[in-house]
């Protein structure tokens, strides 16, 4: 009798413990076949793999992908979502992450993915991982003199910009971020910054760019996303500029201004851009030491040398302005630095010189250098000139620090007239609106950089867009 009782508890036990591990066996564990993936750039697609430990049955899991900070969604990938099924007796699944391919020259990038939401089955580890995507582009070697922007026309008058169309930033420039934000509440006004808004601005770079290689990059992605075709205009304000009689750069500083330049040019890769190298670089000159002139001079020879080796940028390094300095010392430094070696220089751009005196300026030092460089003024504030100071001992030829009752000057183009020679573009490299900071003549201006609403109205209404 007792061995009876004791076989019809086991059998009891039996049957009631039969139906939960018969449950637990049927869901079984669900994870990502790796915590790590790997896919080349031009592939197009990753495919990720989700693995799950019992094969009986329906299941279901949720994946996703996330930003981390390097690769960026929507130009290196498509940040994609959705379900995985599995059907009876499957025990692996996949999902496809897209990638987009394109022409930079950068670093591997990563991407975060995972799964959740899973059921019947219970999430395991990994359920988290992290997508690298390779790239596997060069930097041209290729460069056409004639076209190295690759315009669908070819320039034929030896200006590389002739009939380039030039980006407009509609969702980041500075004077589109506040028109869009007064938009609903002052109409009047936003209409007015249209006249800024509506033109290439030149994006700027440098001392307050910690990652120029990704953000450069970064920049020109969007551009070429957002309106493929259109080239973008760039500058950069890398150097310090210290007080007249010191070293620009220490050694270690200098490398550090090269290493910068080199991941800087790596940004751009392959893109076809205009830029305007290192605005004040030589104005500054005449105020070094002689070992502090030595040590910008090496500085900027290096960046033009890698600059001058992008396949499609076209390089112009700023020549300072006709009211800055003599004439013969900033021609020496052009040629000390290089300008042969890249398409030119540009002037007036911390200044608001006249045109034609810009102009006629900057033929004189083609002259000097023998005929060759090529040039382009910024006109971003100079439609009523300069502002000129009683007493120019004290202040200097002119003020230029949010100088007030100044206007815009000719409007951004490479169409210019056939009598200025060698001359390829005006354009606003000084971004009209753009606070300089405070300083004696605007002591309530916003930092250094912010766009400054009623400087760019003081601009738009004392506008002259003619060449004068």
């Amino acid at each position: 009798m007792p061995s009876r009782l004791l076989l019809l508890l086991s059998l009891l036990a039996a049957l009631l413990l039969t139906p939960a591990a018969a449950s637990a066996a049927s869901d079984g564990n669900v994870q990502l076949s790796s915590d790590a993936y790997s896919v080349q750039e031009s592939a197009g697609a990753a495919t990720i793999t989700v693995v799950r430990s019992n094969s009986n049955g329906h299941g279901e899991v949720r994946y996703g992908v996330w930003y981390d900070q390097s690769a960026q969604p929507n130009l290196e990938y498509e940040p994609v979502s959705g379900r995985v099924d599995f059907e009876d007796g499957q025990r692996e699944a996949t999902f496809q992450i897209p990638i987009r391919d394109d022409s930079d020259v950068e670093n591997n990038e990563t991407v975060k993915l995972g799964i959740y939401g899973a059921y019947p089955m219970r999430l395991a580890d990994p359920q988290r991982a992290r997508l690298t995507i390779v790239d596997d582009d060069t930097i041209a070697t290729d460069r056409d003199p004639l076209n190295p922007l690759g315009l669908p026309v070819a320039p034929t008058n030896g200006n590389p910009l002739q009939g380039a169309r030039f980006f407009v930033d509609e969702e980041w420039g500075l004077a589109n971020r506040v028109a869009h934000s007064l938009s609903h509440r002052d109409p009047a006004t936003a209409a007015k910054l249209r006249v800024i808004a509506d033109q290439p601005e030149t994006k700027r770079f440098g001392s307050w760019t910690p990652n120029p290689k990704h953000e450069i990059a970064t920049f020109l992605q969007r551009a070429q996303a957002t309106d493929p075709g259109a080239i973008p205009l760039i500058s950069t304000y890398r150097l310090k500029h210290l007080a007249c009689g010191h070293v620009s750069d220490s050694p270690a500083e200098a490398d550090a201004y090269k290493r910068w330049y080199q991941e800087f040019a790596q940004g751009i890769g392959n893109h076809p851009v205009v830029l305007f190298y290192e605005i004040d670089a030589l104005i500054t000159a005449p105020c070094l030491s002689h070992t502090g002139l030595k040590t910008r001079i090496d500085e900027l020879r290096s960046a033009i040398a890698t600059l001058s080796a992008l396949p499609h940028a076209v390089v112009y390094v700023d020549a300072g302005a006709a009211d800055a300095h003599d004439k013969g010392f900033m021609a020496r430094m052009l040629r000390w630095v290089g300008v042969e070696r890249i398409q030119g220089f540009f002037t007036n751009s911390t200044h608001q010189d006249w045109t034609k005196k810009e102009i006629r300026y900057a033929r004189w030092l083609v002259r000097k250098l023998g005929g060759r460089p090529h040039y382009v003024v910024n006109t971003a504030a100079n439609g009523r000139g300069p502002l000129i100071p009683k007493s120019r001992v004290r202040h200097g030829n002119s003020f230029r620090c949010n100088a007030p009752g100044r206007g815009l000057g000719p409007r951004p183009t490479s169409a210019v007239p056939a009598r200025y020679r060698n001359l390829d573009g005006l354009f606003w490299i000084g971004n009209p609106g753009r606070s300089a900071g405070r300083c004696a003549n605007s002591a309530s201006a916003p930092p250094t950089g912010s766009f400054w609403l009623d400087y760019a109205l003081e601009l738009i209404r004392n506008a002259d867009f003619r060449i004068t």
